[in-house]
């Protein structure tokens, strides 16, 4: 990845597979500098009972952090006293807002020593803007990065996106992929050890996340659980659930690969039993929310393939817009539905998703209600 050059991906799809995407945005900090594990690595309730540690930590020792986007200072936090120490939290640090497809970015960079920009100021892509540290929460000196899309609030639900799949040293990749049914905190291993030395020492194994904390949630273009960055080109293997998930990926400098991608997806599918239509989340939603449900397999169900709708629908019981209608293959599915795109914006108020699966005189119909709030 060239230095100071943003990529950008364009994505107009309401869901898809995706094999391999580049990076969005720059790294804060030089490539020199490790990370610590992977996303939510050895810390996955930082809080104790209060919650994930929802960021990634480079360790950078008192030495310069640079803007990862164009974009502007939104906030500027630098407390009073001997250098600038909080007792507890980021300490000193600086929330920066940006663009990218069409979205929201929040960009906090926090524990830091010195402030080069201040609220309101603007800021360009590598510019030096603070000096990393030791205040607030840490464990010693080093930048704690968080993106929150569409929502700074530090408890709005399904938010927090992984660093590790926005930017990369330069000549590495990533790997994301989604266990199913996997628990909160399910251990991800990764072999052999995808992290080039130096700097790093070994990382072998990551968490799946967004569940329990809820402020943490899959990438929209992703819809993974786990991921591991700054993985050096190679192939891997990838095991969960005592093998039951267990992925080959090969990963070349620059990509982002999704494993599921890269072997028969019949293992998944004959683990799914019945059909199921998830809860959408979040819920209520302001436009957009995610809506997931299942397909079983031949063997349970005796048939392959499936003509499958998703609509939605308002509290009359009239059609608002079919999010899917077409033949489907047993497995796992995610849609989005943004609501600000059906005729100029919906108006506030109940709505009902109704998935319905047509497959060789078989038809199963499940309704769910949601509710979109401005």
């Amino acid at each position: 990845m060239n230095r100071k050059t943003l990529l950008y991906i364009a994505v107009f799809a309401f869901y898809s597979i995706v094999h391999s995407q580049t990076f969005r945005i720059e790294r804060p900090v030089p490539d020199s500098i490790e990370t610590q594990g992977n996303y939510l690595y050895g810390e996955p309730w930082f809080w104790g009972s209060g919650g994930a540690h929802r960021g990634l930590d480079m360790w950078i020792v008192y030495d310069t952090v640079y803007s990862a986007m164009d974009g502007y200072v939104e906030f500027a936090a630098y407390t009073p006293g001997e250098d600038g120490y909080e007792p507890d939290g980021f300490g000193n640090y600086l929330r920066t807002r940006s663009s990218w497809n069409n979205n929201t970015l929040y960009i906090y960079y926090a524990h830091l020593s010195k402030l080069l920009v201040d609220t309101g100021d603007n800021i360009v892509v590598g510019q030096p803007i603070a000096i990393s540290g030791n205040t607030g929460n840490t464990t010693g000196p080093h930048l704690h990065f968080e993106i929150r899309e569409n929502n700074s609030y530090y408890l709005a639900e399904r938010t927090r996106r992984n660093p590790e799949l926005w930017f990369a040293m330069e000549g590495m990749g990533a790997i994301y992929g989604r266990v199913p049914n996997a628990e909160d905190n399910t251990r991800v291993d990764i072999s052999p050890d995808p992290k080039p030395r130096p700097p790093y020492t070994t990382f072998s194994y990551g968490l799946t996340y967004g569940f329990y904390d809820k402020t943490i949630g899959s990438d929209d273009i992703y819809k993974e659980n786990y991921a591991f960055g700054d993985v050096k080109p190679g192939t891997y293997t990838i095991t969960a659930l005592n093998g039951d998930y267990t992925r080959t990926v090969t990963v070349h400098a620059g990509e982002i690969v999704n494993a599921d991608h890269a072997v028969d997806m019949n293992d998944i599918q004959q683990k799914i039993t019945e059909f199921k239509l998830g809860q959408n989340y979040p819920n209520p939603f302001n436009p957009s929310t995610t809506i997931e449900y299942s397909i079983p397999n031949i063997e349970t169900h005796g048939y392959a393939s499936q003509l499958i709708q998703l609509k939605i629908y308002d509290i009359l019981g009239q059609e608002v817009t079919t999010l899917v209608n077409k033949q489907q293959q047993p497995g796992n599915y995610t849609v989005n539905f943004n609501a600000s795109s059906i005729n100029g914006g919906l108006p506030s108020g109940v709505y009902f998703y109704r998935l319905i699966v047509n497959g060789e005189g078989k038809i199963f119909i499940e309704t769910k209600k949601m509710i979109l709030l401005e």
